[in-house]
């Protein structure tokens, strides 16, 4: 009997900018390691360590130990040397049974660049989705749920989707004075609802969400806007004469996450965030849901199908929660790695060692 099994390996590549990175797992691991394959034996300082890994049974969520090495003028002189850390490391996720964060205060929202100013940011990192509690002065976005794009560790946090929609023609008025941030680890139902906010009044429209969202071309949604927002001709239209909305394109970059649709809104009624003072009083969030499939559109067009028209098994509805390992920022690597990961699980574990 091996001593170890695998329960999960994959090859990632960082970004020019770090961010965490969630690797699927099958099971609770007992060792895990990563290594950075570009780095290793490199006659540069990196800034990370270039091996780091982790033992669940007797060390804490995010901690991990490593390996460094010193910048030298040839590759065979780097030296390496240990190092440790108890935050930024490796953490263990059952999505049926997440983790809860407490919440944070933030001193103040940027009503354009969607900065949240906060003196404590605990441990949240570039990709985390937070909520946002009694943005005071912001209600309109009280329980947003965003992706965080940028942080500036114990300064603040940035919702880049959220600036993105603000750029296409979101208001929200004036700056928000005080908010509470959550952390949360989201389901992984697919394709999951997005919070709308913003839609286009165009040809094709264009919907902004708050977040990356799992939608794709051909597939059929629907909306629930309430009528604070306007625009509340897009709602419910599935089995409407003409029916319910179709994805042309899909666009998740760094920053942006949205949808083109087959329908023209030109004539509609504008959409916009009611104020603060007005969602303080009424005004639940607008929302987009998968609501069916399609085909497959050709090229983005709104009438004419992928010749010969496809099966969007894509858009099938599928309960993806599964566990994983965050490698946090102080272990996922160096810029623009390429990073090998392995996890184990012990066949037997002797707690005694007597």
């Amino acid at each position: 009997m091996l001593p170890y099994s695998f329960v999960g390996q994959a090859t990632y590549i960082n970004g020019a900018t770090l961010a965490s990175v969630n690797v699927p797992v099958s099971d609770q691991a007992d060792w895990v390691y990563v290594k950075d394959i570009t780095n290793w034996g490199a006659a540069s300082t990196a800034a990370n360590p270039i091996y780091a890994e982790w033992y669940p049974l007797t060390m804490a969520p995010g901690s991990f130990l490593g390996i460094g090495q010193n910048s030298s003028a040839t590759p065979d002189a780097v030296t390496m040397y240990a190092t440790r850390g108890t935050s930024g490391g490796f953490t263990f996720f059952n999505p049926n049974s997440p983790p809860t964060y407490a919440a944070l205060p933030g001193t103040a929202i940027n009503a354009t660049t969607l900065v949240v100013l906060m003196a404590n940011t605990g441990t949240i990192a570039v990709g985390d989705t937070v909520k946002l509690i009694n943005p005071t002065a912001m209600l309109q976005i009280g329980g947003l749920q965003a992706q965080v794009t940028a942080v500036t560790p114990n300064v603040s946090i940035t919702l880049g989707y959220v600036a993105s929609a603000v750029a296409a023609g979101l208001s929200l008025g004036a700056n928000a004075t005080a908010v509470s941030v959550i952390k949360f680890i989201p389901g992984n139902f697919y394709p999951r609802k997005r919070q709308v906010l913003f839609i286009t009044q165009a040809a094709q429209a264009v919907v902004y969400f708050s977040q990356p969202n799992d939608f794709t071309p051909g597939e059929i949604v629907d909306f629930s806007i309430p009528s604070p927002y306007g625009m509340t001709q897009l709602n419910y239209l599935t089995g409407q004469p003409g029916g319910a909305p179709r994805v042309l394109s899909v666009t998740n970059s760094a920053t942006v996450s949205s949808i083109t649709i087959n329908v023209n809104t030109s004539g509609y009624t504008p959409f916009v965030y009611p104020s603060s003072a007005l969602a303080a009083t009424s005004a639940s969030p607008p929302v987009c849901v998968p609501a069916g499939s399609g085909i497959v559109p050709l090229n983005g067009s709104a009438t004419i199908p992928q010749s010969p028209p496809g099966t969007n098994l894509l858009d099938a509805f599928d309960n993806r929660n599964q566990y994983f390992i965050n490698i946090g920022l102080n272990a996922v690597g160096n810029p623009s790695a390429t990073m090998q990961f392995f996890a184990f699980k012990a066949d037997w574990t002797n707690l005694t060692n007597a």
